[in-house]
């Protein structure tokens, strides 16, 4: 509830420029002014600012003769208090008021411009009143007075060293001539004393007081009807008066049981709780019967972490918040701690840094001997055991729920401090910072998810708006000044319900917030602001701000309604007036229920007439003042449809739930005809609560329809309904008809919660966090500096494991089965496992009644069962494993079961498993199986791993079976080798991150093989044996024979991790993978160009080029690239022969030239292949070719080489030309011819086709020559092909493979056909580079077979030239008529299409 902020500041409360010892400090009961003493001097400060107003100092006789000051008591009318001495005397003093109503403070601005105050910040307007201080006299007794407190409005009870209790008036204490009468005596060695006994026996009455005893510690409480008491013999007591006037025959007292060593004590009102420390550091709890009015043990404060045992000291110090919330200890060794209600360890100084030079065991800092909370506990006042100027105030936030708990409703974390608060949005951080546009990558878009699709196992990230993911950032919302000087401090605030707006109340009047405008609200008339004082609450109703208020112009009690749209001003507010000042108030959906002091509790039905407007009507009135003491001990109330019989929620609340001193009480209609709930039926849920959540959304959800109560020490209580399975027949239902319809379960914490999140099943709280800036001990930051950190916890399986224990399994698979879709599903689940497993598996003890297989079963009905096993297992010690997996299953079967149900990653986590409790074979041999599955799957990164667990294991225990004893032994890295395991060169990255290096260079530079270069070979198993005359003759041990081997038993384990690698890359070369091969060489580094130049005559040469490419097109999600004609292809054909003949005659270029002049004509019939044009267009002018490039005649200015196509993106297509390198460096030229042609790059083509000359194979020319010119024919048999107006630019490089065939004096009359089905057999890849010869200037070949008589070399243009000449002087011989060669070219065609179809 409350925590701490910044560092604790030292502050004087000294006189005006001297330094002295404060002993005690106290403030008045409305925590406005407060009051200091030393040991001669009396102060009176005010809280804010903290100014001083009064001062007396007393004389030295007075000292003399009545000691030094040692307490306070404050009057409750803040007019007079009383200061008790160290000789037991008691001296009044009267604080008189100034009538003229001036402050003490002038502001008054010096003559100088520059320094007048131009910013509000500057003007104090706080009027600080003027008060005087008198001492009136000193009241001396015959017996020396050990302690005072006040017990009324008039009246004080004094503790004197004889044992008696003295009622006095304060009226009675200023006649100081008079002898002093009091009230009444109470001697208590005449009143009996008893000790509270079991509820079967009855109270034991003891002996009396024993001699020399009296009281040294006294407290009252009006709600408990008697005083917390603390003896000089260290008993602790609780005195109870049957009435007020505390007399001895209507007085007894208790004995606190088990409390022999009590230092001090203190009492909550609200709660009705009796605190005793002890001299053993801890704290004894105990709260009041409200049967027999004799005391109850609640709990007990011991702190543990951090403490050495007995270090600490006694208790020397307790003190409740204002509000009953927190318990603030301090002890007399050092240290301070904050403690809830019923006791959840909040805060502790001693888990604080201090730094490395502090040891908090012999000398802590904070040696605390009085504490004194400050206005609505947001200070904190400490006095030190030692030294002058020994004041600390520490600064404190606290939740918005310790003053008002209607804001239990809420996802969003509010903590208010004085002038500040410190909001947790969560979800809401979109639309306040204006981020609602900016998301993060997700599969939500298709556009999103195209480019996505290359980059492979990318985690996806959750959305901002997640109130799981959200950052642990605080919105930090400063009181506007305006209202903030008047107002202090703030008493009440809230939050909507989607943590947009926020309202504030101070003293008076109230302010609002709104999150999307960053802009504050306040009334516009200043009077309208003063006239009202909130009190009992204020909420947030559908833009509405409600609130109950008393009224100082009216004096009336009133229940107020303003509109959060409009500016805050009374006309536009709703006023309902009511007969008594409202203490409590909540709101259920339309439904607003509120309690005032006269003990009514009354429902009122909402209705939203407008923006501006609202009806408010009451539907029934109910008295709860049998159910409590008085109505200022019910903490909270609420009105909600949640019954205690599983029927059909209704719409309209029928019940009410009530806290009254920590008990839940729950009233509500018993049927339908009645029309209010019975009071007197009120049944008590639970008992020691301090917070209670519903969610508004009720609905028949069991982890919605559900009451979660929050007890402290003792834990999260949460009671939710039994879900019935809804196949039982009738007469089961019968059978369990006794069976209660709701069960309450209980579960531990490590947070305080502040935000239940019902649908996400996690709590949010806060916890606090030190950091020590300088470790100076005499500088101001030399404590340390506190911090709030928001955290956060998952409760679902408590909430199973609770269930399960209890054979309620349906109700636990119902909850399990509505959280599935959470995310941390799966590790709740683990959770669940993991602490079962820790309890019993650990235990010393046999557990008779295991819970472990139950729990197990229950996880088995879940797909991730596989996956939670293995992922507590691998969190858990290895000597837990054999208990999990008796139950579990053996790893090995586990492993199989994930194999067969594709959970490859869940597989790989079960091999960490298998390697510490099998031999190491059998690890690496479900390693090998793993990773070729993976290799098939395309898990990079699994794969990647899967590699380096295999060259860590140690081959030395490959056959060694592994022992019985389980060791926690780490895997150990893979040992030193020569070549790193991570390829450092750039261009293995290039396939994922784009091109680094330039894409023109012309070799390799890749990474040699992880094989050594004398031994490209796998080792065969003849050269790895040992002689076997060498154990005899050598002196050798054999474990060094065995160290001798390691090397090679690594070098042929990496060698079968590449036959692995090459194999998967063989199939998916054969299967044109070529995207998976390129992704396999940058994961797995996996050396490509040195496989493939191995593989270009095998795995790397390409059968049916054109299948291959439709393969390619398939698998890249490309257009087809060879679409089925649509139309007849041949009409055309039939209708203009001799359109088509003329065309051919006029022009004047023939050859390829020609035909692809003709090709791009729409009336050119396109089904004829490449052989038959050939052959009927076999002119051809050389003057043409000989001044164009063959690698650079596009067949229009739009077809230019280097344009990439425009069905390739750029990532794809950066991505395709890195692997066009790695195949052109590889010598691998039939899968660069289709990265050529997929990419529609000629220049790649004309490389190429400069590679297989080079070579002077015939083989590889034809090879290459066949595949173009079926590429060229599938694409001229598809009008719509992609490839049609690239294939024009082709044509040049097939009559230079052609030509250069001839040239070498080979047969070129070969059927197109039969070279596409030969093409297996026709290449020969050698590459004799430095037998080429070729011209620098036109990049033309001159064949080494081809020389003049006189023995130099022809020329290219030369060599053209002649075979040109030949071949028109052939064709000039044999020229067909323009019919013979018409009818010809039909014929070819009808043939050539028989032979396609």
């Amino acid at each position: 509830m409350y925590f701490p902020v910044g560092w604790p500041k030292r502050v004087s409360l000294a006189l005006p420029g001297e330094t002295a010892h404060i002993r005690h400090i106290c403030c008045d009961a409305v925590k406005i002014l407060v009051a200091a003493v030393g040991a001669d001097f009396l102060g009176i400060w005010y809280a804010n600012p903290l100014l001083p107003i009064a001062y007396y100092r007393r004389t030295a006789e007075s000292l003399q003769q009545h000691g030094g000051n040692l307490l306070i008591i404050w009057k409750p009318d803040s007019r007079q208090l009383a200061v008790l001495t160290d000789a037991g005397a008691l001296l009044l003093y009267q604080l008189d008021f100034d009538a003229n109503g001036s402050g003490i403070l002038m502001q008054v601005d010096p003559p100088a411009a520059s320094l007048k105050r131009d910013s509000a910040e500057l003007f104090i307007k706080e009027n600080i009143p003027r008060l005087s201080l008198r001492e009136l006299h000193c009241v001396a007794l015959d017996a020396v007075i050990s302690t005072v407190c006040c017990i009324s409005l008039s009246e004080l009870l004094l503790a004197t060293e004889s044992c008696e209790l003295l009622r006095l008036q304060w009226s009675q204490l200023e006649l100081a001539d008079e002898q002093l009468q009091p009230l009444a005596v109470i001697k208590l060695r005449d009143i009996p004393f008893y000790v509270p006994q079991q509820q079967q026996q009855c109270a034991k009455q003891l002996p009396s007081i024993g001699s020399g005893a009296f009281v040294s510690a006294l407290e009252y409480s009006p709600f408990i009807g008697g005083c917390a008491a603390v003896f000089s013999d260290q008993r602790a007591a609780f005195l109870v008066a049957d009435h007020l006037r505390f007399e001895t025959a209507h007085m007894h007292g208790c004995w606190v049981p088990d409390v022999a060593d009590a230092s001090v004590c203190s009492v909550n009102h609200k709660f009705r709780l009796l605190a005793y420390g002890q001299q053993s550091s801890a704290v004894a709890i105990y709260a009041i019967d409200d049967a027999t009015a004799s005391l109850e043990y609640s709990h007990r404060l011991l702190l543990t972490e951090n403490v050495l045992p007995g270090s600490l000291g006694a208790v020397n110090e307790l003190k409740w918040s204002p509000d009953g919330c927190v318990l603030a200890v301090s002890w007399r060794n050092g240290g301070l701690s904050l403690w809830s209600t019923f006791g959840a360890l909040l805060m502790s100084t001693l888990s604080w840094d201090f730094g490395v030079h502090v040891d908090l065991h012999k000398q802590n800092p904070l040696k605390l001997s009085r504490l004194e909370w400050s206005t609505e506990g947001y200070q904190l006042f400490m006095t030190c055991q030692a030294g002058v100027n020994n004041v600390l105030q520490l600064q404190f936030v606290k939740s918005a729920l310790s003053m008002n708990p209607c804001q239990t409703a809420h996802a969003h974390i509010l903590l208010q401090g004085d002038d500040c608060l410190y909001i947790n949005q969560g979800d809401n951080l979109e639309q306040t910072y204006g981020n609602a546009k900016c998301t993060f990558p997700s599969s939500s878009s298709a556009a999103t998810t195209a480019a996505n699709e290359d980059c492979l196992e990318l985690p996806q990230r959750p959305h901002i708006g997640s109130i799981l993911t959200e950052s642990k950032y605080w919105t930090l919302l400063q009181l506007p000044l305006n209202y903030a000087a008047t107002n202090w401090p703030i008493r009440y605030a809230a939050i909507d319900a989607v943590g947009l707006q926020v309202a504030v109340a101070g003293r008076t009047g109230l302010a609002h917030y709104s999150m999307l405008t960053k802009k504050w609200k306040l009334f516009g008339n200043e009077s309208q602001e003063k006239d009202f004082v909130v009190s009992g609450g204020l909420l947030w109703w559908q833009g509405f701000i409600v609130m109950g208020c008393y009224s100082l112009l009216d004096r009336t009690d009133e229940l107020r309604c303003y509109p959060a749209e409009c500016k805050l001003d009374n006309q536009y507010g709703h006023k309902l007036q009511l007969r008594a000042p409202v203490i409590s108030l909540n709101i259920f959906k339309d439904q607003l229920i509120v309690l005032t002091a006269d003990g009514i509790v009354s429902l009122f039905h909402m209705q939203r007439q407008s923006a501006y407007k609202l009806s408010i009507d009451c539907a029934y009135e109910l008295d709860v003042k049998s159910i409590c003491i008085h109505p200022a001990c019910i903490v909270s109330l609420t009105v909600t449809n949640l019954r205690n019989e599983l029927k059909s929620l209704p719409a309209e609340a029928e019940t009410i739930i009530v806290n009254v001193c920590g008990r839940i009480l729950m009233i509500q209609r018993q049927d339908a005809t009645q029309q209010l709930p019975n009071t007197l039926l009120a049944s008590c849920l639970a008992s020691c609560v301090e917070c209670f959540w519903l969610s508004q959304q009720l609905e028949h959800c069991a982890m919605q329809d559900c009451l979660w109560l929050y007890s402290g020490a003792h834990g999260m209580r949460v009671w939710l309904p039994i879900v019935q399975q809804h196949g039982e027949r009738p007469g089961a239902q019968r059978l369990h008809s006794f069976m209660s319809k709701r069960i309450m379960l209980s579960f531990p914490l490590k947070l305080y919660p502040l935000v239940i999140l019902f649908d996400n099943v996690i709590v949010l709280g806060v916890e606090n966090e030190s950091t020590l800036y300088v470790n100076e001990a005499q500088t101001h930051f030399s404590l340390p500096f506190a911090l709030l950190e928001r955290k956060s916890q998952v409760y679902l399986h408590k909430v199973l494991r609770q269930l399960i224990k209890r054979n309620l399994g349906y109700s636990a698979w119902e909850i399990a089965q509505s959280c599935r879709a959470l995310p941390y599903f799966p590790h709740a689940l683990e959770l669940l496992l993991h602490e079962v497993l820790e309890e019993e598996a650990s235990s010393k003890q046999p557990i008779p009644d295991a819970q472990l297989p139950s729990i197990l079963d229950f996880i088995r009905e879940f797909p991730v069962y596989l996956q939670t096993i293995v992922q507590c297992a691998r969190k858990t010690e290895i000597a837990l494993w054999p208990y999990l997996f008796s139950m579990a299953g053996k790893p090995k079967e586990l492993f199989q079961l994930c194999l067969q149900s594709e959970q490859l990653d869940t597989a790989a986590s079960y091999l960490i498993i298998i390697q510490n409790l099998e031999p190491s074979a059998v690890s690496k041999q479900h390693a090998n199986l793993l990773l070729d599955i993976a290799l098939n799957q395309r898990k990079w990164e699994l794969a990647k791993d899967l590699i380096r667990f295999l060259k860590a294991i140690d081959p030395n225990e490959i056959d060694s079976p592994r022992c019985s004893m389980l060791l926690n032994v780490k895997i150990a890295p893979p040992q030193a080798q020569p070549q790193t395991q991570v390829n450092q060169h750039s261009d293995v990255f290039n396939l994922v991150l784009g091109p680094i290096a330039t894409r023109e260079r012309s070799y390799s530079t890749t990474v040699t093989s992880n094989l050594p270069k004398d031994n490209k070979q796998p080792p065969t198993p003849s050269s790895e044996t040992v002689p076997a005359n060498s154990s005899s003759s050598s002196t050798t041990p054999a474990s060094l024979l065995r160290r001798k081997s390691t090397k090679e038993r690594q070098q042929r384990e990496i060698f079968c991790i590449d036959l692995i690698l090459q194999r998967h890359a063989r199939q998916l070369l054969q299967q044109h993978k070529l995207l998976d091969l390129g992704y396999m060489c940058a994961y797995l580094d996996f050396h490509l160009v040195n496989w493939l130049t191995q593989e270009a005559s095998g795995a790397g040469r390409v059968d049916n080029f054109t299948a291959a490419l439709q393969s390619l097109h398939e698998q890249l999600q490309l257009p087809c690239a060879f679409p089925a004609p649509a139309t007849d292809e041949y009409a055309q054909l039939r209708l203009a022969p001799v359109a088509a003949a003329a065309r051919s005659s006029q022009t004047s270029e023939s050859g390829y030239f020609s035909l692809a002049a003709q090709m791009e004509s729409p009336q050119l019939p396109h089904t004829a292949g490449v052989k038959q044009l050939q052959r009927s267009h076999s002119q051809l002018s050389f003057d043409n070719f000989r001044y164009r490039r063959l690698y650079s005649l596009p067949a229009s200015e739009d077809d230019a080489p280097d344009a990439p196509a425009s069905y390739l993106n750029d990532k794809l297509a950066i991505k395709l030309r890195y692997l066009l390198q790695l195949f052109i460096e590889a010598n691998c030229t039939d899968y660069a011819l289709m990265l050529s042609m997929l990419l529609q790059d000629a220049a790649s083509i004309s490389r190429i086709v400069n590679v297989v000359i080079r070579s002077e194979s015939v083989g590889a020319c034809r090879r290459i020559e066949a595949a173009l010119k079926q590429l060229s024919q599938s694409t001229f048999d598809n009008a719509s092909s992609l490839y049609r107006s690239f294939v024009m630019t082709l044509q040049p490089h097939i009559y230079l493979l052609e030509q250069y065939i001839q040239s070498l004096g080979v047969d070129t009359a070969l059927d197109t056909s039969e070279l596409s089905q030969d093409l297996s057999a026709a290449a020969d890849t050698s590459s004799t580079h430095e037998t080429d010869v070729l011209d620098s200037s036109n990049n033309n070949f001159v064949p080494k077979c081809q020389t003049l008589p006189n023995g130099s070399q022809w020329t290219a243009e030369q060599r053209l030239e002649a075979n040109g000449n030949q071949t028109l002087a052939a064709a000039a011989q044999s020229t067909p008529t323009q019919q013979q060669l018409q009818r010809r070219r039909s014929r070819e065609a009808n043939k050539e299409s028989c032979k396609i179809m």
